[in-house]
């Protein structure tokens, strides 16, 4: 096994790690990884389709990284993931729903 085998075996491990990944943001940079190893290796080897493919793959794993690192950090009260709390709750008169966000923005409805 010669150094260039080690970087595509390196490279192999990271996309298998990817895969076993629950975290969004931990599995882009593990993705980015492979893909700058597949690069290596691929252009070392004049493996046209490795590389072609991976150097596609590489902005749009940094783009999705982006995004995601953005909305892990950066809540906002339209996130599609925002969980609605409704709770139902009795006036004298009348009968209020109250719906919040997991994010903290509450919304009132009569």
């Amino acid at each position: 096994m010669n150094a260039w085998d080690a970087v595509g075996f390196l490279a192999s491990g990271l996309v298998i790690t990817a895969f076993c990944m629950k975290d969004i943001v931990q599995l882009r940079i593990v993705a980015v990884a492979s893909n700058m190893a597949f690069l290596t290796y691929g252009i070392a080897l004049g493996l046209m389709p490795v590389w072609l493919l991976h150097l596609l793959l590489l902005p749009v794993n940094l783009g999705r990284l982006l995004q995601s690192s953005h909305v892990a950090t950066h809540p906002t009260r339209d996130h599609p993931k925002a969980r609605l709390r409704v709770r139902r709750t009795r006036g004298q008169r009348q009968s209020r729903t109250q719906v919040s966000r997991s994010v903290g923005v509450n919304l009132r409805q009569s």
